[in-house]
């Protein structure tokens, strides 16, 4: 029996890309949460009981509850829509999909 994620490999994706794709496949086991950290925060993928996903984007805080970063940006596109014409709340719309969160700040 094979180790949980075991299979899983960071690959390139083009020339200046890294990842690693999650297959949701029972046969090849892998972790409930897949994170990636950088300088400022967190991104972490959390596989669901019914196989759905969670995406998580987390902005560190000290032990004092002081910021060190912040979301200051975020965008919602819809095919057929240029990105400054999605609304923030919009999630609802059946031809969103890309949502991306800008983190600003420094590392802890």
């Amino acid at each position: 029996m094979s180790r949980t994620g075991a299979h899983l490999k960071v690959r390139r994706y083009g020339t200046d890309t890294l990842g690693v794709e999650l297959e949701g496949l029972r046969a090849k086991p892998e972790p409930i949460y897949f994170k990636v950290k950088f300088p400022g925060g967190e991104a972490t993928v959390v596989r669901t009981a019914d196989d759905d996903y969670w995406v998580h984007v987390t902005v560190d805080h000290d032990p004092a509850a002081r910021p060190i970063a912040a979301f200051s940006d975020a965008r919602l596109d819809f095919r057929g829509l240029h990105a400054g014409e999605g609304d923030l709340g919009d999630f609802g719309r059946d031809d969103l999909y890309h949502v991306a969160f800008r983190v600003t700040g420094r590392a802890s």
